[in-house]
């Protein structure tokens, strides 16, 4: 077998392919394009699945190219001989062409007579079929790898390993068959039937030499029939550049070996963990290059994961400092010819990258400690959950680095621990972060001191104002039964007319009145159904046990409901222009404007816009009732109510209808008729996250003011324009179109290039530099060239000289520096005295002219006879 640069093995997997009639079509980027099943393009066939489906006609029948691939879930098998996160597929494709005899044919083809591999030691594995999912054993490629030579012995039956796909939760998938090359005796015994097929040491798959699409995964989990029966096949290069030059593993082939020499120069590690490096490395950039930042979800926690093992990794090894740039470097130096992108994206990736580090390494610093000291006292091989997930909560550790080294220290992490901390963290995640500084009690005092109080009766549809018994009270980490004067602490009554934060809308602002004191409320939020008062003592004293007079802030408690029932008519609105498929993903809602954030790929139009507010203020217009009801949640939503996506609700659920415009599940505080909106204004439309939009909206008073403010910008620039608001958009597109000709004068004039018809020059004293020139091009051209040669210090003193049909334009410059001897205006009127012009200006510029066009000669003459020369000696 010949041994072969992976250059040279991708050359030849494309021409053999081309030579049978199959198309080579380009890679796509590892980010999907919307195909919302996938994280990354994790296969050759990913991005072509519209043409297995049928969706799409290709461009031919026969396909091959190669596609880099990621695959997030071998992160943890990185290391060993063949594992990579991200690989380059070799692939080709069938779509209603040939099918398994064909495909067979051509793999060993291209295997054995152009490739020169040893059929004896090629294994291949087809499927034995599925009982359970009604699925036939592949027995035509059995036949057929029989037919072209492949012993029998070596033709292996397996199960779910042999049925490939789908490249996401649905799609194209079907039986697959794979070729494996035997690497020999020193990675362990060989293969004999009944025993288990070991594809990790001695046996290496080298390609999947036929997917056959037959079959499509519907989302119920059943298989039906495709249109087309179609092959996909798919060979990793770095496993095929390991087999061919006879390597143990792929981190020795010319796409890993000089980052992985480099790491281990660089940083001085074991071989397992410069593995490591120089696969997390290599994949990190790669998909930073394609525009995905490191972030805490979705695509970006991808190589935030793998940047912060890597950046664990050196802070373990004691590095002082960490630096990736190099290894960076070496990466794009590989990938770069074959995928330019990487190159081109090259000083975001430098970025992206170092950012990550410095806002990582004082986190892994103390998180690593931290794990140390909780080991020296364990007892026994399990490590504590609540402490892992401390270093989560508390110290940003990611739970990938900590199961990473709590692997290489052979412990296990009490999952179950883990994940009982990790819920009851969330239950009163919102509690813990509004009750800071207002009482403050801990988790557990909080949760101990409230258990068994029944639900807060919550009063605020009804009334803004009421009176209520206090049950507990909360100040310094404590239960408390008294409060005073300035002190700061939480309230629990059983019942209130105070909305406690939840669905979105803030919680109520306002005042409790006590027999011998007042707090006001600054916050209201829940712990389960308890509404808990954050408030703050203004004058006298509270006890426990006291009947209290609650008071909502009307004025806020009105604002709020606006902008609540405002969400409601922009979700629908949204969903008549955009459509129903833009799931709302979240909104938050309080008395100073609206927030509304929804799925999908593609920012809204001006017209999208415009569009959706004219809908929302037609519906404030007609002044719809507000209707609300409880009624069973399967009503609900046979009714046609809307659900937030994701949103657990109870059996009965609260419905807000305003018309026929609206219907919602909702538990906040609503307007009784649309009109009390008054007015709609959205104040932006963004995007959040990959695929997540959001609009912000005012209404009302806010609105309002709005508006205002954008009339008297409009009068300001109409003012500044000299133009009437009509037509402030026409005079700035005069004046964009000015100033790009300006600068396409600019761009073309430079002074090493200009021809003058003149050019004088005179060395003065200091050393300073004069020229005087002509050059008959207009004045914005002469402007340009002299503020260039001062600028750019080629001169020190300049003059130009223009002439037109009837006239003669001059312009001087004087360096800032020499102005105060040399006054622009003064050498001007000196300069234009043979044409007896006229002019003036600034000490360091000026300009004039005359109309004595034929003695324009004698301006210059004043340089050549040195009568100027004697002007500046009497200056400087």
């Amino acid at each position: 077998m010949e041994k072969l640069s992976s250059l040279e093995i991708r050359k030849r997997f494309i021409q053999f392919f081309e030579e049978k009639s199959h198309l080579k079509i380009s890679g796509s980027s590892v980010v999907p394009h919307n195909d919302p099943t996938l994280l990354f393009i994790n296969s050759g066939m990913a991005p072509l699945k519209k043409y297995f489906l049928g969706k799409e006609e290709p461009p031919s029948p026969r396909l091959c190219n190669f596609q880099p691939c990621v695959r997030t879930k071998d992160i943890d098998d990185v290391g060993d001989r063949h594992h990579l996160t991200i690989f380059e597929m070799l692939g080709s494709w069938s779509i209603g062409d040939y099918y398994k005899e064909k495909a067979v044919e051509l793999a060993y083809e291209l295997l054995v007579d152009r490739l020169g591999f040893d059929k004896k030691r090629l294994y291949v594995t087809v499927y034995e079929g599925s009982k359970s999912l009604g699925l036939d054993a592949d027995l035509v490629s059995a036949k057929a790898w029989e037919k072209v030579g492949i012993d029998p012995t070596h033709i292996i039956q397996l199960g779910e390993d042999n049925f490939w796909g789908p490249a996401g939760e649905t799609g194209p998938c079907g039986p697959c068959t794979e070729v494996f090359y035997d690497c020999g005796d020193e990675f362990g015994p060989a293969w004999e039937p009944g025993q288990e097929f070991d594809t990790t040491k001695r046996y290496i798959e080298i390609w999947n030499a036929g997917v056959f699409m037959e079959l499509n995964k519907n989302t119920d989990g059943t298989f039906s029939s495709l249109p087309l029966k179609s092959v996909d096949t798919g060979s990793g290069l770095e496993r095929m550049a390991m087999i061919m030059n006879g390597f143990e593993s792929v981190y020795e082939t010319d796409l890993l070996k000089p980052i992985l020499d480099l790491c281990l120069k660089l940083y001085k590690l074991d071989v397992p963990t410069g593995r490591m490096l120089t696969d997390h490395l290599r994949a990190a950039t790669f998909i930073i290059a394609e525009g995905v930042a490191p972030g805490n979800e979705g695509q970006g926690y991808i190589p935030r994961r793998l940047l912060r093992k890597c950046i664990a990794a050196l802070v373990k090894g004691k590095a002082d400092k960490v630096n990736f740039d190099e290894v960076i470097g070496k990466v794009i130096e590989i990938l770069a010819p074959i995928y330019p992108q990487i190159k081109s994206n090259s000083e975001y990736v430098y970025h992206q990258i170092n950012t990550e580090i410095t806002d990582f390494m004082p986190i892994v610093r103390k998180g690593l400690d931290k794990i140390e000291d909780a080991c020296k006292n364990l007892k026994g091989k399990t490590f504590p959950g609540e402490v892992a997930f401390d270093l989560v909560t508390t110290f940003g550790l990611p739970l990938d680095v900590i199961y990473s080294e709590l692997n290489e220290k052979g412990l296990k992490l009490d999952q179950d621990a883990y994940e009982k901390a990790y819920e009851k963290h969330r239950s009163v995640s919102r509690v813990v972060k509004s009750t800071s500084g207002a009482g403050g009690a801990s988790d557990e005092k909080l949760g101990a001191s409230l258990k068994g109080l029944e639900a807060t009766s919550f009063l605020g549809y009804e009334t803004m104002e009421d009176k209520g018994k206090v049950l507990k009270m909360f100040s310094r980490g404590d239960e408390v039964s008294e409060v005073k004067n300035n002190d700061e602490f939480l309230l629990v009554c059983q019942q209130t007319p105070f909305y406690a934060e939840s669905g979105g809308q803030a919680g109520d602002f306002g005042w409790v009145e006590a027999s011998s004191g007042k707090a006001e409320i600054v916050d209201t939020i829940k712990w389960e159904k308890i509404h808990l008062h954050k408030a703050k003592m203004v004058e006298g004293k509270m006890n426990i046990d006291e009947e209290v007079k609650l008071s909502v802030n009307k004025n806020i408690r009105i604002q709020t409901r606006n902008n609540h029932s405002a969400t409601h008519l922009l979700h629908s609105a949204r969903h008549a222009v955009v459509g129903k498929h833009a799931l709302q993903k979240g909104s938050a809602v309080n008395h100073e404007r609206l927030r509304f954030d929804f799925q999908n790929n593609k920012a809204l139009t001006e017209e999208e816009i415009e569009k959706i507010e004219n809908i929302v203020n037609e519906w404030i217009r007609e002044n719809s009732s507000g209707k609300t009801e409880v009624l069973e949640y399967r009503d609900a939503l046979e009714a046609g109510a809307l659900a937030l996506f994701g949103e657990n609700y109870e059996e009965k659920v609260r419905v807000v209808t305003f018309g026929k415009n609206s219907v919602e599940l909702c538990g906040g505080t609503h307007v009784s008729s649309t009109g009390e909106i008054g007015l709609f204004v959205i104040t932006s439309e963004s995007s959040v996250a990959k695929g997540i939009r959001r609009i912000e909206a005012v209404t009302g008073a806010e609105a309002f003011k709005l508006l205002q403010s954008r009339s008297k910008i409009v009068k300001q620039a109409s003012k500044m324009l000299a133009a009437k608001p009509e037509d402030i958009v026409s005079s700035i597109s005069q004046l964009q179109k000015k100033s790009k000709e300006k600068k396409k004068v600019k761009e073309s004039f430079s002074s090493s290039s200009v021809e003058y018809k003149e050019n004088l020059n005179l060395t003065l004293k200091n050393s300073a530099k004069f020229m005087m020139a002509r050059l008959d091009q207009d004045k914005n051209a002469l402007k340009t060239l002299g503020d260039q040669l001062i600028d750019k210090g080629e001169q020190d003193i300049v003059t130009l000289v223009g002439v037109e049909e009837k006239s003669v334009r001059t312009f001087v410059w004087v360096k800032k520096e020499l102005s105060k001897k040399v006054n622009a205006s003064d050498l001007l009127r000196k300069i234009l005295t043979p044409i007896e012009g006229k002019g003036g200006g600034k000490p360091v510029f000026a300009q004039g002219g005359g109309s004595k066009i034929e003695d324009v000669s004698k301006m210059f003459d004043l340089v050549q006879n040195g009568e100027l020369a004697k002007w500046f000696e009497e200056r400087i």
